[in-house]
């Protein structure tokens, strides 16, 4: 059982064009208003934490998400769909299908304080 485990976990990281960073950072779903906090992000997608609110959406949902980044005024959009629970379904595993310039340049400029 394990050795499947394993062998998924490779394939996931296979299919990720953009390595992820652990943060937490605020997000928001802008068609529900639930919020949570991510655990990880890329340019790519992230993995938004389950809690109380931020707590049931099927796989293959799109989602429009409003994320805070720190030092950045106003909040910015990108629009995602659910890949994948978590590894324990400790949250909602969202690739990025539509990201624009500015929300790209804010990502990797928040992600560049981790290299």
């Amino acid at each position: 059982m394990s050795s499947l485990t394993n062998l998924e976990e490779l394939t996931m990281q296979e299919k990720r064009n953009h390595p992820r960073f652990t943060t937490t950072v605020k997000v928001q779903d802008i068609a529900t208003l639930k919020t949570g906090l991510t655990a990880n992000l890329s340019l790519g997608g992230c993995l938004i934490k389950k809690s109380e609110e931020f707590d049931f959406f099927p796989i293959a949902s799109r989602l429009t998400l409003k994320f805070e980044l720190p030092g950045v005024d106003e909040p910015i959009v990108v629009h995602g769909i659910i890949r994948q629970k978590g590894k324990q379904r400790e949250g909602f595993g969202i690739q990025f299908e539509v990201i624009d310039k500015r929300a790209a340049y804010y990502i990797e400029k928040h992600l560049g304080t981790f290299l």
